[in-house]
């Protein structure tokens, strides 16, 4: 009786349930499927494990890490800000890190670990979050550099 509640209970599921399901790894056509699912920019493989995305002017990259892990990076050439800015905004902030790159540029990065497995939400979400803070450290680094 209990393994046909089972398996009433699992064609009751809906697809967006199994969409939840979690997993080691995506693969970089997995995770450019569900950027595209997001609306948020135009996801391309620029190689493989880096997809690029695009929104408007701003451009993203999502690293997927041989373990499965992911690794998001936005990075703005030509503006002088300093080390303690990036500090201020690493006190400030939470879900991302910034820093001062080999050619001193302003970098913000954040990872999603696939340590505990990670579904489609996971990457959306952490995917939205990390646009937000992308949005939030081009306000900070316009102010910084004016100073």
């Amino acid at each position: 009786m209990k393994k046909i509640s089972l398996l009433l209970l699992l064609c009751l599921l809906s697809s967006s349930a199994w969409a939840d399901a979690l997993v080691a790894k995506f693969s970089d056509d997995d995770l450019i499927r569900i950027i595209k699912n997001t609306g948020y920019g135009v996801p391309d493989k620029y190689k493989e494990g880096v997809i690029r995305v695009k929104e408007g002017e701003t451009i993203f990259v999502m690293f997927n890490k041989p373990d499965g892990d992911l690794q998001l990076y936005y990075s703005v050439g030509g503006l002088k800000v300093s080390c303690e800015d990036m500090n201020e905004w690493n006190r400030t902030h939470r879900l991302s890190r910034a820093y001062l790159d080999k050619e001193n540029d302003p970098t913000l990065e954040a990872d999603l670990l696939a340590n505990a497995g990670m579904t489609e939400k996971h990457v959306t979400e952490t995917f939205s979050v990390f646009k937000m803070s992308v949005e939030a450290f081009r306000e900070f680094l316009a102010k910084q550099s004016r100073k």
